[in-house]
């Protein structure tokens, strides 16, 4: 009987513990990346990628960035103000190699060619840009 009840049990746990829902593309369906704030700006939030027949919906949820623009960027953001003497692939890029819609508000919605592989293959970041300063960043994982 107490082999019995401990086997329900973990199987009950087991359970609870299911993988993600795989997409399409046999990834997972979305992937975020927390946006942290730079040099005191107050300007921060989330994004989630969500991939769909090899394009990539980009949505931000960005707090204090109304008009503010955004783009996705080769590189890490600890590189972002100085790459010199980072890791070729982990330097940041200052040209985004895809610019989103700028911020309404507190949302943005992007829909871009670039599939999961392409987005998690190299160090991706995406970044708050108001005027030619990055006000706000995260390293997509």
């Amino acid at each position: 009987m107490k082999k019995l009840l401990l086997a329900s049990a973990i199987a009950g746990l087991s359970a609870g513990l299911t993988a993600p829902a795989m997409a399409a593309e046999n990834d997972f369906e979305q992937y975020q990346a927390a946006v942290y704030e730079r040099g005191g700006s107050g300007v921060s939030g989330n994004a989630v990628f969500i991939p769909e027949n090899g394009e990539m919906t980009v949505k931000l949820t960005i707090e204090n960035a109304d008009g503010m623009s955004a783009g996705i960027h080769a590189g890490l953001c600890r590189y972002a103000e100085d790459s010199d003497g980072a890791p070729e692939m982990l330097a940041f890029d200052e040209d985004p190699l895809f610019e989103l819609s700028a911020i309404d508000g507190t949302e943005s919605s992007s829909t871009i060619e670039l599939t999961t592989g392409a987005l998690m293959g190299d160090a991706h970041s995406v970044a708050i840009h108001d005027g030619s300063t990055i006000v706000a960043c995260g390293n997509i994982q």
